[in-house]
Parts: C-alpha cells; structure tokens; sequence
C-alpha cells in the first residue's frame, strides 16, 4: 500500500508540474498570435485597424528592415506553429534566424540597388548596415556573395531543413525520371522496328502472289530520270516597300499648299501613285512543273548529240529562263555552244543567247525565252530596296536582270553610256526610265538635264519642268534643244561651264563634285548641281554637224566625270561613222538594245549577243567593270505616266539656275562668232567670200588668206559653227547662206576688236 501511494504521489506531483506548464505556454501562444495578426494587418495595408502603435511599429519595421519586413509574419507564423507542436518557444534561435535572414537579404537588395539606381525595393537600416560592413571588406561582389551565404544560413536556423536529405532526394527524383524515359525511348523504339517489320513482310507476301512483270529498258530509263535531282531553281521573289498612299484632298487645300511651298520653296519629289502598279503576284518566270519539262527536254537534246551534261541550276527571269548546263569530264564547250540552233529548234524558241561560260561558275548559260513574258513596270523597280536604300543621288532603274534580280545602276560610276538598237526595240523606254528614275531621286537643284531631241517627240514630254537646263540661254528662256545648230552651240557653252568648274574646283582644292559640295557647305558657297546631257538622236546630229559635235562630246566625255557632268547618247543607227573610236573610247559603259547584225553588236558591245534579243526592252549591258555584257529586261514606262510626274514638276515651278556662261550679244541680239586662233576681220573677210562666190573650200581660202594652215583653221572654224557641213557620203560642203548673212551682219554691228576683247574676254 505504501508502495503504491508514494508511486501515485510522484505521479501526481508529476501531473501536477505538467498541467501548469502548459497553461502558461496557452497563454503565450494565444498573445503572440494576436500579436501576429496585428503586425500582418499592420504591414499588408490595414493601417487604419491597427492605430497609432500601429503606424510606429510599420514605419519602425520598414526603416530597419525595408522590404523584407514583409517576411516577418511569415516566419512568425512559422515559429508559432513549430512552438505549438513541440511545446517550446525557442524565441532565441527565432531572433537569431529573423535577423540573420532578414539582414542577409536586405543585404542582397542594397547591391542591387547599387546595380538598378532607380529600383524601389528598400534595403532597411540592418540591410545597408549588413552590405557595407562586408563591403568594406571583401568589396561590392563579396557583400553580395557573403549575404547571401548568411540568408541561406539563417533560412537553415528558422526553419532546419535537411539539406542532404533534400539534396539526395532531387536527385533521385531526376535519376529515376531520366530512367522511364530512356525505357520508354527504347520500347517505342522496338515497337516502330516491329511496324516496319510486319509491313515488310507484307510486300514480300503480296509480291510472291503477284504476277511477275518483266520491266523493259524504256521502263528503267524512265525510272532513273524519275529518282534524278530536280535543279536547283533560284526564283527571285520581287520584294517591294509598300509606301503609304496619299489620301485626297480637295482641290482648295492643294492649291494652298501648293501656294505654301512655293512661298516656302520646298520642292517635292514625286509620289509612286503616279506610275501604274505592278501585277499582284510576285513570282516571276514560269511555273516549276514548265521548268521540269523544259529541263527534261534540253537534257534529252543534249543527249541526242552524244553530250555528257545536266542541267544544274535554273535562273527564272521576267522575259527568259537562264539554264545552267554543266558539260561531263572531257566534254568540249565549243560542242554545246554549237548546236545552239538544234536547241532553239527542239525548245521552239525564239532566239536563244549563250553564255560560255556563266562568270564565277563551272556552267554554260543558255537563256530561253519564256512562253508566257511578264512586264517589268517602272513602280516596281522604284520599290525596291536595290533602288530607295542607294546613297547615290543619281542611281537609274534599268529593269530585271535575266535571273530575276533588279537592276540598277549609278551613272557617277558608269560615269558615261552609250545606249544604240533598232527602231521598235526599247531605246527611247530605256530613256525615259533612267530620267523618271533621276527625277524621283534628285531636286532640281541637284541634278539638271540637258536635253537634245533633233526627232522632236521624245524628250519634249519634258519641257517645262524645273531640272530642265540649257548653258547657253537664260533659266526663263531654256527649253528642249531641238535642231543641230542650237545642239552644237549648247555643248559648245557647257565646255565652257566645264572649263569654268575646273577652275573654281583648283582653288577649292577638290578633285571631284562630291568633295567640293561638302567644301562648298563648309564654307557657305554655292553647291555645284549634276549635269546629265541627253542626246536622243547621235546620228542626226553626226550627219548634220559631225566635227563639232564629235569635238565637244570628247571634251566633254574626258573631263566631264570629275565635275559631276555625265553623257547619255543614243542613236538607232550603230555604224562608225555615227559612233566614231574617238567615242566610243570615251564611253565606258553600253547598252545595246535589239540590233539587225552582228556587226552592229560589235560596234556596241566588240562582242556578238545584241542580234539575237527579243526586243521590247530586252538588253544588254556592259557597265565600265564588267567582263561581260549582262542580260536585263527593261522597265516599261508609258507615256501617260511620264505626262504625270512631268505635270507634277511643273506645278512646283519652272527652271531655275544661274547664268553659267555671260551671253555675248550684239544690238540686234545676234551673236558675233569668233573662232580660236581668227580675228574678227579675218571672220568676216571669210564669210563674205563665201557669200560673194557662192562655194567654199580650202584652195579658195588660201588663195585669199596666202596660208594653207589659215584656210585650214578657217575651214574647221566654219564647220564647227554650223556656217559649212559636210552631209554623209559626199565631199562637197553645203553652206547656210541664213546663217551666214546673219553673222555677217551681227559682226559688222559689233565694236572694234579691242573694245570687244576687253568686254567680251
């Protein structure tokens, strides 16, 4: 008995201890979870529920912890819940874990801020306290290192988490997820190897049951051309910047504001809504399923004449098809070059051109007109990136190349051209492209045109506008030169513009027309425009005044480039007497249109290829650095579009540009000719023994004048300014009496000799 009452009474006293203890720990847990609470209210936006003890106790929370002070509830949850279940409250390692977290990370975001200025996260006082004194230490990099080994830390003290059990844990679970995956790899593995097994052994079935069928050569022919490679087809895509449209307006605003750029002169290029729009779909040249058939039927000529080649690669174009046959080993070129005809006939060609071989490549080229050609528009040519993205001002649309890619050039490097073909063959669209495209790139006080037309309905489209430009008359006066003699007279003015430009660019030091304007804007001067002279007609002009003619175009061709003075000649009559080798030496870069011979493509190009064009635009040209002419079709502008944009120039004013040479006239407004190396008697010594004897030549002037170099001199002077010429194929020189009559009189009006000199020179 006494036994078991001292056994039961150190049980009670042991009961006795507990449930007192317990009730004290009630009564801390239930205030700190008020306390909890009242903190999470006051810090997540519930200031006014907590009071004023409230406010003091957020502002004090977020000056020494900033926005980590967010946490804090969270981990004093956490204490709560881990003190109610092991009945202890370890407010100790609590702090320690708080502070150490909480100054760690306020630590981690005082070097970000140093990082993000701008940033609105709050380190707190403990935070920027924690980053600095390591800082001072170990540096920027190691706070950030070091505070973040102490968050880790106090995360470990707060909440003890096991980290190699954790750790080992991950990755068991990434082992066994690689595991399943590599088994279920290698099953669906298995399970296709089986598939085609069974299908196997289903043809192998359904093949002994089947009756044997015998497969004749023909047939095995067929097969091996089924499994050859198609060639490779480059098919350019015609790529287009889509610029937005200008919305109408009615006619008032425009002519106010027209009215307004005129007072402010600000000249506007033209809009692309002018031109017509090209088709819709961008591919060009023929389907794939046509270049098959085609491919398969060269390769089969090509076979029938016992040439080892395959077509490698096909080159899709708007007007032809480039096809690129590469020759077997040992096979001649010379031997594909020659049966270009059989080809033509077997591809019903029109005309085939051969390139032997295709520059950079190990192919020869045979370029097939397309059965269905597709026009090339001008709009689309002035879309495209080749041409908006050029930094040069006097970049020309030409059209498409023969493989599709748009062609443009620069005339500042050609820096002269000579285009020549047939009549009906794309000359004058030719032109008419390079200056519309001029005319959307450049202001008037860019470039300007010299236009000579002797036909008088081509380039008249362009009288008027405010590009236009003749050194021999005032701006108010310019116009389209139409006839020889004001043709002569004009590029006889611009020499002497050029000469004048060569002087003034020796005293800026400069060596071409770009370094003198950047001079000029440096010192606040006048910028030197480019002048771009446009001979419609050269045989017309060659038949009628040749040495004139021919002696300013050689100046001017020589020495033009430099001084932003650039040549474009055309004729349709590509003969040496209209395209003389003192031209042609001076004309670098050709475009030869659809000529009649052989001969006339040597004369343009010194190679064979013009004869065998499609006309309409189809061209060939041979830039200054090319080694061999290339294929281009032309861009087509019609003349309702050039009226457009001609009409929209005109209506921001008209031609405009200082007087370039001083005119030098008399009373009665006629000019008193004076040639190099003659005197004014002399002139008109000669002139009236023309009149009086109604002929001319060398032995009557020297008759008169005693010397054979004098009559010479005289003679050329007399040619040169239009009073004599010579027609083609006869040695008789035919005499302007008008003309002569004329300067007779204008010289007999003007002063004496030193009086003129000094006024005049």
């Amino acid at each position: 008995m006494r036994r078991h009452s001292n056994l039961y009474k150190k049980s009670g006293k042991k009961q006795k201890n507990t449930s007192g203890g317990v009730p004290k720990l009630a009564f801390v847990w239930v205030i700190s979870f008020a306390l909890i609470v009242w903190i999470s209210c006051t810090l997540y936006g519930l200031k006014a529920m907590s009071g004023t003890a409230g406010k003091e106790t957020y502002n004090f929370l977020l000056k020494y912890f900033g926005s980590t002070a967010y946490f804090i509830p969270l981990f004093l949850f956490y204490w709560l819940y881990r003190s109610i279940k092991n009945r202890t409250l370890a407010i100790f390692t609590l702090l320690l874990g708080v502070f150490l977290t909480l100054g760690s990370l306020g630590g981690e975001i005082a070097f970000i801020k140093t990082i993000f200025v701008e940033s609105h996260l709050s380190s707190g006082v403990i935070g920027q306290m924690f980053f600095d004194f390591i800082a001072r230490f170990f540096g920027k990099a190691g706070g950030a290192i070091f505070c973040f080994a102490g968050m880790i830390l106090g995360i470990h003290i707060l909440f003890a988490i096991p980290w190699r059990a954790t750790i080992n844990k991950i990755i068991e679970l990434l082992r066994n997820d690689f595991t399943s995956w590599m088994e279920a790899r290698a099953q669906f593995k298995t399970q296709v190897e089986e598939a085609k097994e069974e299908e196997k052994e289903k043809e192998e079935k359904a093949a002994k049951n089947a009756p044997r069928r015998v497969v004749a050569e023909e047939e095995q022919e067929e097969v091996e051309e089924e499994s050859k490679p198609m060639p490779k087809i480059s098919r350019p895509v015609a790529q287009m910047i889509t610029l937005p449209r200008k919305q109408e307006q009615p006619k008032e605003d425009i002519k106010e504001k027209s009215e307004e750029k005129k007072e402010a002169k600000e000249f506007v290029l033209p809009p692309l809504d002018l031109l017509r729009e090209p088709a819709q779909n961008n591919i060009i040249g023929p389907s794939d399923s046509e270049i098959a058939a085609s491919t398969k039927k060269l390769e089969e000529t090509l076979k029938s004449f016992d040439i080892d080649a395959s077509v490698t690669g096909v080159a899709p174009g708007p007007v032809v098809t480039r096809y690129e046959i590469k020759p077997g080993p040992g096979v001649k070129i010379s031997s594909i070059v020659s049966i270009s005809n059989d080809i033509a006939l077997a591809m019903k060609a029109r005309g085939i051109r051969v390139e032997a071989p295709i520059p950079g490549k190990d192919a020869v080229g045979f370029e097939i007109p397309n059965d269905k050609p597709v026009m090339v528009t001008m709009r689309e040519i002035l879309q495209d990136p080749a041409f908006i993205n050029s930094k040069y001002k006097t970049t020309v649309a030409l059209g498409r190349y023969a493989q599709g890619d748009t062609a443009v050039s620069v005339i500042e490097k050609m820096p002269h051209v000579l285009i020549a073909g047939a009549t009906n063959s794309g000359k004058s669209i030719c032109v008419h492209s390079m200056i519309v495209s001029l005319l959307y790139r450049a202001k008037p006080d860019e470039i300007k045109f010299l236009l000579i037309d002797p036909k008088r309905v081509e380039l008249t489209l362009y009288e008027g506008i405010p590009h236009l430009y003749d050194p021999k008359v005032p701006c108010e006066d310019v116009n389209v030169v139409k006839d020889a003699q004001g043709a002569v007279k004009s590029l006889q003015a611009l020499v002497k513009v050029m000469e004048k430009r060569m002087k003034i660019f020796e005293i800026a030091k400069v060596k071409n027309i770009e370094s003198y304007n950047a001079w000029a804007e440096q010192n606040n001067e006048e910028k030197a425009f480019y002048i771009i002279v446009i001979i419609d007609e050269m045989a017309d002009l060659m038949l009628q005044t040749k040495a004139a003619i021919e002696d300013s175009i050689q100046r001017l061709a020589q020495m033009g480039r430099a001084l932003g003075i650039h040549l474009i000649l055309c004729t349709q009559r590509p003969s040496t007497n209209v395209i003389t080798g003192v031209i042609k030496a001076n004309l670098p870069s050709r475009i030869a249109l659809q000529v009649t011979s052989k001969i006339d493509s040597r004369v343009v190009l010194d190679a064979n290829g013009a004869d065998t064009l499609l006309g309409k635009g189809d061209m060939l040209y041979l830039g200054i650095s090319d080694p061999k002419p290339k294929r281009i079709q032309g861009a087509y502008i019609s003349e309702e579009e050039i009226t457009k944009v001609a009409d929209f120039l005109r209506a921001q004013g008209a031609p405009d540009y200082p007087v370039q040479v001083p005119p030098e006239q008399t009373q009665d407004g006629m000019r008193p000719v004076q040639g190099i190396g003659t005197s004014r008697e002399e002139m008109l010594q000669a002139l009236n023994l023309i009149l009086q004897r109604r002929r001319v030549s060398q032995d009557i002037l020297k008759a008169n004048f005693g010397s054979s170099a004098r009559a010479s001199n005289i003679l050329s002077v007399l040619e040169m300014k239009g009073f004599i010429s010579k027609p083609e194929g006869s040695n008789r020189w035919e005499i302007h009496y008008d003309l002569i009559e004329q300067q007779i009189q204008a010289l007999q009006n003007s002063p004496a000799e030193e009086e003129y000199e000094s006024v005049y020179k």
